[in-house]
């Protein structure tokens, strides 16, 4: 049961909203025709109330558009200077409130996107940029600006997915096809699946809790991250982390920009783990001790204890969300390997993987900066996907040559075509994506339905996909996919490499004396033994006591409990 509990907040104020008479039924026949007079009446109402942005949903337009057009080119013309977003456009799905909602969102980010990558396309012009500006997708990959602006909604939460589309590539050049991709940054920790090579996707994506009706990649997320403040919840007696965070500005009280609260990051900073900020700016440790001493007096610890809490409360925060991911979703976490990057994720990555029994826990090179490696690989795609009235698979080989010849109108040379249905059983909640590039045959679709059964039973537990139930389609995805050159990792040295200095750090209530290691003069094949430190301009790896981190020939660190593996 939660304790505390906050509704989503309205996304768009109800004076703000207006209706237009018209009406388009579920076969796309007109049974109302649009009010022109009426809507232009709207128009002026919403103008006179300075709208930025306008949303145009109707039931039923993902089947037939035309009236949500015309009102966008009603709208244009009266307000040509205010950005429109069509739902029909945005998120041609079945569902008017998951559709509408998109349609909302879109429209309220698009002015600012907007302008934000025209500065950005005139910087890198003047800055002598040739190249072709492209910009991240929820759903995996890139696609160029004009698209993004059409869209912005698509953008949503980009950059841990490509962070998680790296980790998929590296993963598959260690030989991992099931990955945990896990990335701890400032303000948040997020985590995603690659389960057969291919990184997860959303059934029902969600922006505060409001849905996105878009092809998304499924990244889940909680607040807490390096800036994450500690707190005493005194209805419950206990140290909290999160989800209040002290941000960029101030900062954490040991970044010396005036932050007094107690965060994450301090009690790293408290503990010895970090004493560093961007590889030469020395953390003010005097300062973090005084936000973590905040907590001393209702916890009756030390300042040390009370560091070493927060650091323990945060990290099962951590483990927890893996959990939910994993466990409450049929997967077994022993069957895959757990990635840990983004700025912090190396410094906490031995305590929220014990326990997990994952397969192998990795920490790729560049990890602070995974996600930008991912974004500066990741293929250009081009896609687009539309929900379907639920149709027995058997029975869909016609359905399915008209959806694709209609997504498949505007091919781009060179092309690949990537097509995916979304199946399930009837009136299930959990859908399956799959790859298909046959459908016209019975044999091909017994296959698909045999594929999905497979996939099916894996996720949920053998047995629950008994050969009587029917398997339906209910949406379908097209992608064209240019490939961009494979990503360059570094390699590490042949030599293995001394510790540069010594420091003082606590681990288990004791002061240890621990060495530390340059990241990038560490050596293939050397092992790091706990505890110690290995420090990159961006991140610090932490090998606890009774850990070991081995670096492999890709650059990856390999990290490993000792005690654990003995027990």
């Amino acid at each position: 049961m939660p304790v505390r509990w906050r509704k989503p907040g309205r996304l768009v104020d109800p004076l703000d909203i207006a209706g237009v008479p018209e009406r388009i039924d579920r076969d796309g026949e007109v049974v109302v025709p649009l009010d022109e007079d009426a809507a232009l009446a709207a128009i002026d109402r919403l103008a006179a109330r300075q709208v930025e942005a306008v949303a145009i949903g109707l039931l039923w337009s993902c089947v037939r558009p035309d009236h949500e057009l015309r009102l966008a080119e009603l709208v244009t013309e009266r307000l040509p200077d205010v950005p429109v977003s069509v739902s029909s456009r945005v998120a041609p799905v079945v569902g008017e409130y998951e559709r509408f909602a998109t349609t909302v969102i879109d429209a309220s980010i698009a002015r600012a996107v907007a302008s934000y990558l025209g500065r950005l396309d005139a910087e890198l012009t003047a800055l002598g940029f040739t190249g072709r500006l492209l910009v991240l997708r929820t759903g995996g990959g890139a696609e160029p600006v004009a698209r993004t602006r059409a869209a912005p909604v698509n953008s949503l939460r980009s950059g841990p997915v490509a962070g998680l589309t790296a980790a998929a590539s590296i993963g598959a050049a260690l030989g991992h096809e099931r990955i945990i991709a896990t990335d701890v940054g400032g303000t948040s920790f997020d985590v995603g699946l690659v389960v057969d090579g291919e990184a997860q996707r959303s059934g029902r994506p969600l922006v505060d809790r409001h849905p996105l009706a878009v092809p998304a990649i499924e990244v889940v997320s909680i607040g807490t991250g390096g800036g994450s403040i500690a707190w005493y919840d005194g209805d419950l007696g206990a140290l909290r982390v999160g989800p209040r965070s002290a941000g960029a500005a101030p900062g954490p009280a040991c970044y010396g920009r005036g932050g007094t609260s107690p965060t994450l990051t301090d009690a790293a900073a408290v503990l010895g783990y970090v004493d560093r900020l961007g590889g030469d700016v020395r953390l003010d440790v005097a300062a973090a001790r005084a936000a973590v001493g905040q907590l001393c007096g209702p916890l009756r610890r030390t300042v040390e204890q009370v560091a070493e809490g927060i650091v323990r409360v945060a990290t099962d925060q951590l483990k927890d969300l893996i959990r939910r991911t994993t466990i409450q979703r049929g997967h077994d976490p022993s069957a895959f390997a757990l990635f840990a990057f983004g700025g912090a994720g190396p410094q906490y990555a031995a305590w929220y993987a014990a326990g997990l029994r994952v397969r192998d826990v990795v920490v790729p090179p560049f990890a602070a900066e995974l996600s930008a490696y991912g974004a500066a690989t990741g293929d250009v795609v081009l896609g687009a996907e539309r929900d379907l009235p639920p149709t027995p698979l058997a029975e869909a080989t016609r359905l399915l040559d008209e959806e694709f010849a209609t997504l498949d109108e505007d091919a781009a040379p060179g092309a690949v075509r990537r097509r995916a249905v979304s199946l399930r059983f009837p009136r299930q909640p959990r859908t399956i994506s799959l790859p298909v590039d046959r459908w016209d045959t019975p044999a091909a679709l017994a296959a698909l339905a045999a594929e999905f059964r497979a996939r099916y039973e894996r996720v949920t537990g053998q047995g629950t996909a008994p050969p009587e139930l029917t398997v339906e389609v209910v949406a379908v995805r097209s992608e064209q996919v240019s490939a961009m050159p494979p990503g360059r990792l570094p390699r590490p040295p042949r030599e293995p490499a001394r510790p540069q200095r010594q420091r003082v750090a606590w681990f288990h209530d004791h002061a240890r004396e621990c060495p530390v290691y340059r990241w990038t003069h560490i050596g293939v094949g050397q092992v790091v033994a706990g505890p110690a430190f290995v420090e990159s301009d961006q991140s610090t790896l932490v090998v606890p006591p009774g850990h070991t981190a081995r670096m492999d020939e890709r650059g990856c660190f390999h990290l490993t409990d000792g005690e654990a593996r003995a027990r």
